[in-house]
């Protein structure tokens, strides 16, 4: 500790940062030198041995197959077949019980995939949704992994069910970062018949990004859910130790050429037209409320580059976040949902990983791209901070990847704006000047699935001193296949704040189907603040250690039963004690789907100001001990009726 307050105080951020990254280079020079002496795997390269592979086959945009559910279009019967899925559950590497064949086409303009889905029962097969992006949890599905970069971490998914239910998202790092929010434009078609279903895609060429390369191999990786039988199948990535977003455990799909992915110009205008009216001494006040912009222009550099603009958008189409009921005294965590910021979102990401379970709020994000557009004025009535609506001026960001490195770049400027009784209860009016913001990200991508990275983010208030700026560096190794070993160093610099500016965090973590072992060291500095960050509590040291036992009995109606226990420790600064947290979970998943869970917890809390939970109940300051416990039934969602006590 001694070595960091040296480095805080004798040193500004621009030197800090070159240190960091220096240490960063030695770190990564070591880390290859490690590689040369114990192999790959050690380094985590964890591609699956003798993976399958399938050739697409090259047509005409003229013979391109007609959308309809049926495979009797002759380039068909010209494809190979992708065939042979295994069983990841019930019984691991088993055949799986239901064939499936998948066949692959690509023209220069997208790239078609004709899937058919025995059954020996199609009257059975479950369909009940039709929403985007839903999880298909009650329904038979069908999902399609492309690594269209071939680096074994980043991806696509869709999948579908059999009514022609689409879900769409973006996969960085395996799973590090999942974007669901992301949406494309690609096309489906579907259809239960008497051998099953049947399905049809057509994913467009220009929404996706690879290498430029005449002859290309893409990662690809299918997976079929049976959900009357509980049976989860897969072509390449069967084994229990993994999910379909490890990306490194896809197969192949090859003989791709002269492809032209990576949409070169899109344009979204909008225009809102309108007035309103006002009463005033003198009569009505009319005032034009029309408006004009461009919620988004994306420009495709090169295939892998992807340039975005933006002036003066209101993002008035933009989805509605989820409600959220908030009985804590830390802040709420919406996903971002803006179409402009979802491109190359996961490259910015920077801090600590969201909770798995419970609240989607992470400890710390260094970027948190909902902060821009949003700002807070102080109620004199009631000393609340009040979020108040601030209009961007225009905005620009660059993604890509180039040779091994992933790259992000933003820069916005928000308008000035009058705060007035409209957006505080107050009557009060506050002027919120104009605000840049910039952020600049790099990644190097190294050993396979592992990475090494800096950030750097810049906000300054126009017309003031006001300044805010944030650096760090971030490192993520997997070794030995299972060992996760994550980091980061990161500072604030804040006009007039001087020290306790730090945040770090250690993370290991061992996980297998059977095992999960789990040690999380955070520290974020009562003065650490980024400004166009997240940071759900300061003055606080993270203490977590967290194990799991995940046995298969082998018995005849039991699949899993699962034995966790973890301890969450939040100190001070000074070392006392803030909140604690032991928990036990114990669940059992049946054959049959149903799954039973128990449930404790053994809380601490410690308030050192009066928390209003409600403006007739408030929390005195105090030490709180407290335990709550549950139990929970769920029958199996693949039936035809279902619930949960």
């Amino acid at each position: 500790m001694a070595g960091l307050s040296i480095f805080q105080e004798r040193m500004n951020l621009g030197e800090r940062l070159a240190v960091l990254m220096y240490l960063c280079a030695q770190f990564q020079r070591l880390t290859v030198a490690v590689s040369v002496s114990l192999g790959m795997t050690l380094l985590g390269w964890a591609q699956a041995p003798n993976p399958p592979e399938v050739s697409a086959l090259r047509i005409s945009p003229d013979d391109a197959p007609n959308l309809d559910g049926v495979l009797d279009e002759a380039v068909w019967q010209k494809a190979l077949l992708a065939t042979d899925f295994r069983q990841r559950d019930p019984s691991e590497g088993d055949p799986a019980s239901e064939a499936t064949e998948v066949r692959v086409l690509y023209s220069d303009r997208s790239i078609y995939f004709g899937i058919l889905c025995l059954d020996s029962s199609p009257e059975l097969i479950r369909r009940t949704e039709l929403r985007r992006d839903d999880p298909f949890d009650n329904d038979d599905s069908f999902g399609i992994l492309l690594d269209t970069f071939h680096d074994h971490r980043n991806a696509f998914i869709f999948r579908i069910n059999p009514l022609g239910a689409r879900y769409d998202a973006l996969i960085t790092d395996e799973n590090r970062h999942l974007n669901v929010e992301w949406d494309e434009k690609w096309r489906v078609r579907a259809r239960v018949n008497e051998r099953g279903w049947v399905a049809e895609i057509e994913i467009p060429l220009k929404s996706l990004r690879s290498r430029k390369a005449e002859l290309q191999k893409w990662g690809l990786d299918f997976e079929r859910i049976i959900r009357r039988k509980n049976e989860l199948t897969y072509w390449s990535n069967w084994s229990r130790d993994y999910q379909l977003h490890h990306v490194s455990q896809a197969g192949h799909l090859t003989d791709l050429q002269e492809l032209k992915t990576g949409l070169r110009l899109r344009v979204k205008p909008f225009v809102v037209g309108g007035f309103s009216q006002r009463p005033g001494d003198s009569g009505s006040d009319f005032e034009d409320e029309s408006q004009v912009g461009i919620e988004d222009v994306k420009i495709s550099l090169t295939s892998s580059v992807t340039a975005d603009l933006t002036i003066n958008p209101d993002f008035a189409q933009t989805e509605v976040d989820a409600a959220q009921l908030n009985l804590t005294r830390f802040d709420l965590f919406f996903p971002e949902k803006r179409e402009f910021f979802l491109e190359g979102a996961g490259i910015f990401e920077f801090g600590t990983e969201r909770p798995r379970f419970g609240s989607a709020a992470p400890d710390l994000f260094v970027f948190f791209s909902r902060r821009i557009g949003l700002g807070q004025v102080v109620d004199e009535e009631s000393g609340d901070d009040e979020d108040v609506i601030i209009p961007i001026f225009a905005g620009a960001k660059i993604t890509g990847d180039i040779a091994g490195f992933q790259f992000g770049a933003l820069n916005m400027h928000t308008d000035d704006v009058r705060a007035d009784a409209d957006d505080v209860r107050a009557d009060q009016e506050v002027l919120i000047p104009q605000i840049n913001y910039g952020v600049a990200r790099v990644k190097k991508k190294l050993l396979g699935r592992s990475y090494v990275g800096g950030i750097l983010t810049n906000k300054v208030t126009s017309g003031s001193n006001d300044y805010n700026r944030v650096a760090g560096v971030d490192a993520n190794f997997v070794l030995f296949d299972k060992l996760l070993l994550r980091g980061f160093l990161t500072q604030s610099d804040t006009f007039g704040v001087k020290g306790k500016d730090l945040a770090h965090q250690g993370l290991l973590r061992w996980e297998t189907d059977k095992f999960r072992i789990e040690l999380n060291r955070t520290r974020i500095d009562e003065n650490f603040n980024p400004e166009i960050g997240f940071v759900l509590r300061k003055n606080v040291i993270k203490k977590q250690d967290r194990a799991t036992w995940r046995p298969r009995p082998g018995i005849s109606f039991m699949r899993l039963i699962s034995f966790s226990t973890g301890h969450d420790w939040f100190t001070n600064q000074n070392g006392f004690l803030e909140s604690r947290e032991n928990d036990f979970f114990l669940g059992l998943d049946f054959e049959s789907g149903d799954f039973l869970a128990l449930s404790g917890n053994s809380n601490y809390e410690l308030l050192v100001e009066p928390f209003q939970i409600h403006p007739t109940v408030t929390i005195p300051p105090g030490s709180y001990n407290y335990i709550d416990y549950s139990a929970r039934i769920r029958t199996y969602s693949g039936r035809w009726a279902s619930g949960e006590f």
